[in-house]
Formats: structure tokens, sequence, C-alpha cells
């Protein structure tokens, strides 16, 4: 239990630090390192040297790190027993390392913006003293019995000196054990969570967190309440002194506790072994807040409620309705509750319409084979386009979508498992204005007028969508695999997307999408269903807003053809990225089958000439090769395989894109060169993509199963 470390400098006397009870080391050095020292009397009497180690560039978060360790040691020396070395160091780290790290009377910990953040850190690390060090609990097969028991003398160390919280919001704080409650009853309510006591390694990353760390110290809090804070001191003094250097377990914790406070413990640790929330995080009534209020965020937050309404002015724009005001109303908050609403109603100013969205949402979460159950029905209105007739006046045309649906989400054998695995059926039932037109004859005498009258006309039409996805946000080689199958009066449409990123060594990787697409007709093929589902056929660029027939997507200017609106194209199909929308007859455009595969790749960072501006962008490379059943036939005109490639811009994940197609096939040489003018024709070619209805927040983090 004794170890002894030795350094040789050159030409310096060797130096020997040694420590004893301990099992573990570590060591730091930095020349840049301001070193502070003082000595802390705790409440045994025993005099601890306290040094803390921090560079100038955090000299000013850093500057009460004293004041901070000396603040842990008295508080645990007092809640537990005294501190069990003679000296106590802590050490910011690198950039690059994250949250803190303990050793036996030493911790390194990452820089921090944040005093507060840093004396509650400094306080969790300083206390693995007592659990880890002195009492040496096994960690990897009962994490809570350091990390746990720790973080409830965190929250304890967190009421005592700082009455509202460490993190800022606004001009408040919150509690990071509040913040921590509020994802740990979401991760319960999907019954996502996981019993205390296990193995660390068979939690989720998100798991380890909060159900070793969080609801033990939860756990604790409750234990708290039954024995009475004097009671359970008493016994925690007791289970320190007992077994320090002995490597305690679970049942040896459990019997100090019934053996000091005279009572049975057995349904207090029944707790750990059980899924769910402990007694008394029940919630109850209403409370309602605008968007903006963040006092009313910081309230809820401290103190959350069953259900909770958040409102707020909200604004839209398309080029059609132009500056769309209006409001939202909601219910969707963490925890989540089981029926959640979306309303937005808005009025257009150019259109004088009403227009919105909304959804209703209703989830159960089975114990077996379905992880989820959502049952939803989302419904919007917008104007897709305008006709201004002869005499100056204007017609505008919208829609009106109702889509009920239902999806399941499968359960895995594995909760570590990051995949994510779905069934969804939707119907769509959508109403779509369009122009009318009729001419009237007026004969007055000799004279004959012919006067064209505009109105406007609606149609209604109604598609089944079926949907089987596997996606798996992991890390490492993340995929994503989805069917889809739609149904309507006079077609079926079938697609396979399949999507792999592979990474790179340093950073970023290559995507690789395909596609895979067959159109059948119901029926006999004839030309009037050709002309009928030409805005449903299969595309080799990607689709514009006329071609997004379940309006899933937003478009800027849906129906524009000139301008940068028309610019604008939707990631379905082929995927490609020149646009060649501009006339009848599309590139590739097919109603048999189409197949594609599309490459993006981050430009590696040798070669990477952006990285040489003041701002770094984010460039990447693309490049689509496809095919479609036309250019099989025989003697057919046209090349088998059509290409382009280029750069583009990727913004919020990959939602917004923005394209510049440099080398393609000649067939869109030969489509460009016609339709779009010399002058900027650089300008013209570049397309870009508003990606909302693949928008999806596990991309961004993989813990968020739960949305």
């Amino acid at each position: 239990n004794i170890i002894y470390f030795k350094i040789e400098p050159v030409d310096i006397s060797p130096v020997f630090f040694i420590q004893n009870n301990v099992h573990d080391f570590a060591w730091f050095a930095d020349k840049r390192f301001i070193v502070n020292y003082d000595t802390c009397i705790v409440s045994s009497g025993k005099i601890i040297e306290v040094y803390t180690f921090y560079t100038a560039e955090q000299k000013e978060t850093w500057k009460n790190s004293l004041g901070f360790t000396k603040d842990a040691l008295r508080t645990r020396s007092e809640w537990i027993g005294p501190y069990p070395y003679k000296t106590i160091s802590v050490v910011q780290g690198p950039e690059s390392f994250g949250g803190g790290m303990e050793y036996p009377s030493i911790t390194v910990i990452s820089p921090f913006d944040n005093p507060r953040m840093l004396d509650f850190t400094i306080a969790h690390e300083v206390g693995h003293n007592w659990f880890y060090g002195a009492l040496g609990s096994n960690e990897r097969k009962h994490a809570w019995m350091d990390e746990g028991l720790n973080t409830f003398y965190d929250n304890r160390y967190s009421k005592w000196k700082y009455i509202d919280g460490e993190i800022k919001i606004g001009s408040g704080f919150v509690a990071i054990h509040h913040l921590e409650r509020i994802v740990f009853e979401t991760m319960a309510a999907a019954k996502l969570d996981q019993p205390i006591e296990l193995p660390g390694n068979e939690f989720t990353e998100m798991n380890y967190n909060l159900s070793a760390y969080y609801k033990t110290g939860l756990w604790l809090e409750y234990i708290e309440k039954q024995l009475g804070t004097p009671a359970l001191d008493k016994a925690m003094r007791q289970y320190y002194k007992d077994w320090q250097s002995k490597h305690p377990y679970p049942e040896d914790f459990k019997k100090v506790l019934e053996t000091s406070s005279g009572h049975s413990m057995d349904s207090l640790f029944s707790f750990l072994n059980n899924k769910g929330t402990i007694p008394g995080m029940q919630r109850t009534g209403w409370k309602t807040t605008a968007l903006t209020s963040l006092s009313k965020f910081r309230n809820y937050i401290s103190d959350p409620s069953k259900q909770l309404l958040i409102y707020s002015p909200a604004l839209g724009v398309n080029s059609y309705d132009k500056l769309m005001v209006g409001a939202f109303f909601t219910n969707y908050k963490l925890p989540p509750s089981n029926f959640q609403f979306f309303l937005s109603p808005m009025y257009a100013t150019a259109s004088k319409r009403f227009s919105g969205l909304g959804t209703l949402h209703y989830s159960l979460h089975p114990e077996k084979h379905f992880k989820k159950v959502d049952f939803f029905l989302n419904g919007s209105t917008f104007t897709v386009n305008q006709f201004t007739d002869t005499s100056g006046k204007k017609l505008y045309f919208g829609f009106q979508k109702i889509v009920p649906g239902i999806r399941l989400v499968l359960k895995e054998k594995n909760i570590r498992n990051n995949s994510y695995r779905y069934i969804q059926w939707k119907t769509f039932f959508i109403g779509e204005e369009s122009l009318k037109f009729s001419r009237d004859t007026i004969i007055r005498g000799i004279d004959t007028t012919i006067t064209a009258n505009y109105s406007k006309q609606k149609k209604n039409r109604m598609l089944n969508q079926f949907l089987l996805v596997i996606e798996n946000n992991r890390a490492l080689y993340p995929y994503r695999g989805e069917l889809k199958i739609e149904q309507s009066k006079d077609f079926i449409r079938t697609a396979f997307t399949g999507k792999y990123f592979f990474n790179y060594p340093k950073g970023g990787g290559l995507a690789v999408r395909l596609f895979a697409g067959k159109f059948f007709y119901t029926g006999s093929k004839t030309i009037t269903k050709q002309f009928l589902t030409d805005r449903f056929q299969l595309n080799m660029s990607g689709a514009n807003g006329y071609e997004d027939y379940t309006y899933s997507d937003y478009f800027k200017g849906r129906n524009k053809f000139q301008g940068g609106a028309s610019q604008q194209l939707m990631m379905r199909d082929g995927g490609f990225k020149v646009r060649t929308n501009l006339l009848a007859e599309k590139v590739g455009k097919t109603d048999d089958w189409l197949a594609a595969v599309n490459l993006t790749s981050a430009i590696p960072e040798a070669v990477n000439i952006f990285n040489i501006l003041p701002v770094k962008l984010p460039v990447k490379l693309f490049a689509d090769i496809g095919t479609r059943s036309e250019a099989w036939k025989k003697n057919a005109a046209e090349d088998r395989f059509i290409y382009d490639a280029g750069l583009y811009l990727s913004l919020l994940s990959d939602n917004i894109n923005i394209y510049l197609p440099l080398i393609y096939s000649p067939v869109f040489s030969d489509y460009i060169k016609p339709t779009l003018p010399q002058k900027n024709r650089w300008l013209k070619k570049i397309s870009f993509t508003i990606d909302i209805s693949n928008f999806n927040l596990r991309k961004i983090n993989r813990n968020l199963s739960f949305l």
C-alpha cells in the first residue's frame, strides 16, 4: 500500500514522493503553472496542506480555487469523517480534458469559465478521497458506492453554499441536480432508465450518469428523510470509520446503516434493483410560461409541474404568404407528458388568409415488444402559389393537410444498443387549390366580346405511406436504412434509402447514400396516368417544391422557377445537385426504376484551402452517380450512367446545405447552356436544401433516444 515515485532530472538529486494507503496515483507538471499553497484545519483538528495549480489563462476563474478546495475539505470532513491524507492538490488539465478525474490526494480538472461550476467540480473530485480513496469501493461492480454516495454530498454542498444553483440561465442560476432530475424523469417516463445496482459496463452512457450518480444521490436523500439527518450522518461516519482500506460491498454499507439506526433497510435497499423514480417525485398541477421568460423556466426546472404550457409570438415567411404573424402554444417539455400538442395559428399579410400548423401526439411505453407507440394527428395550411390576371387581380392558392398516423418503435434486447428501429404508417388527406379558367362570350348587337374569367378550384387527394426504418447513431460508422412504400389512386411508389458514414482518423468522414426506387402503375399504364402522376415519379435530381407532394419540407418559394427561391431542392430520390426543373422534362426523371449513389466527404486538412480563412468554413466535397431504366433500353440515346460533383457548404449538422456543382455529365451541360444565362452562370447553378423532414436530434446526440 505504499507507492514510491522517483524522478531523476538532469544534474539534480533524485526526488521521492511517498504516500501511504493509496491504490492509484497520478503526477502532473507544466512549467506554466501558477502554484497556490495554504493550509486547512478540518473538524478533527488535523492540518491539511492545500495546493492548486493552474495557468495564467485560467487565473480569473481559478483565483479562489484554494478557498473552494478548503470548503470541500471542511464540509466533507465534518459530514463523513476526517480527510485521510496530509495533502490535497487540485490541478488544471488541458482544454481537451473533459470534467474532472480523481486520484488519491490529487485531482485534475478541465478549464472552466464559470467559477461556481469549478467550485462544484472541485468539491466532487475532492469528495472521491473518502469513498474511492479511503474506503476503496469497487466502482466497476458497484459504481453507486463511490459516484452515487459522493453525489449525495455534492447536492448537500450545493444547497449549503449556493442556494440558487451553479449553472447560470439568464440573470439567475439553477442547480445541477435539478437539471439532472428532469433528464432522469424523462428517461424513467420513457422506461429507458436502469437500476442503480448494476456493474458499470452494463450501463448506457447516459444511465451511468443518471443512475449511478444522480438516482443514488436522490435515493440517499430519501433515506435521509426516513431516518432524519442526524441519524444518517451518524451512520455514515460509522461506515467511514469501520471500513477504511477494507473495500466494502453493498451488504456492508446496509449492515452499518441498520446497526447504527436500529431500522431494517430491506425495503429502502430494494430501490437499488428497481427501475423508475424514487417515492416523492410525483408531479401535479400546471404552469404557464412565455418562451422568452427565463425566470419562469428556471422556476420550472427547480420545481417541475405535471404540465407546462409554453406560448410565444410566432413569425413565418414564404414567397406567397410573405410575412405571417401569429403565436404558438405547446406543452412539449421534459419530462414529456403522454399527450402533447403544438398549435401555431398565423395570419398571412400578403394572401390575407389564415395559415399555420399543428400536431396532436399521444405516446405509450409498453414493457414488451415495443419501446414506444405513438399516435399522432398532424395538420397544416399555407399558400403555395399565386396568379395575377390581366386586370392585376391576384389569386392565391393554398393547401390543407390532415395526417393521422401511428409509429411503433421496436424494443432492443440490449439497452446499450444504439439501434433505433420503427414502423410507421401515415395517411395524407390533402386539399389543393388551383387555377380554374373559363371564357364568357357576350354579344351586343353586332359586337361580340370574349372575356377570360379566372377563379379557384379545389381538388382532394389521399396518399398512404408506410415506413420501415432502422438507424444506429453510434459514434463510429453510424448508419440508417429506410424502406418507404407510398400508394395513391393511380400508383404505388417504392423507395429504399441507405446511409453509411465512414469515420476518418483525424475527424470528419465519408458519407455514402444509396437510393433505389421503383414506380408502379395500378392498372394499365396510360398517357393520362403518366400526366397525372408526373409530380410523384422518381427524380435523379432533388425534388422541387411542386414535387414535394406530401408538403413535408419547408420551401421558401414552393412553385418558383426564377430567382433564388427556385434554386431550392429537396434531398430525395437520386439526390443530384444540378437543377433541371427549368424545362418541361427533367433530366433523369422516370416512371419505372432509378438507382443512385451519393458521396459526401470532409476535405482533408492538409489540402483544405478554406482553413486559411479567418473563419473556418464547413466546406465539403460531393459526388453523385446514377442510372435509370430508360438508359438500359435497346438503342437508348442517353448514357447509362450520369454524374455530378462539386463543393458544398454544410450548416446545422447538414440540415442546411448549399451546393456548387463543378463537373457533371454532358447531358447536364446540354441542359444548362441554353437555359441559364452566361452572366453569373455559376451563381445560377447553385442549389440548396433545407432538410426539415429528416431533422433528427439523435444525429446530434445519440443519447437522445427518448425524443
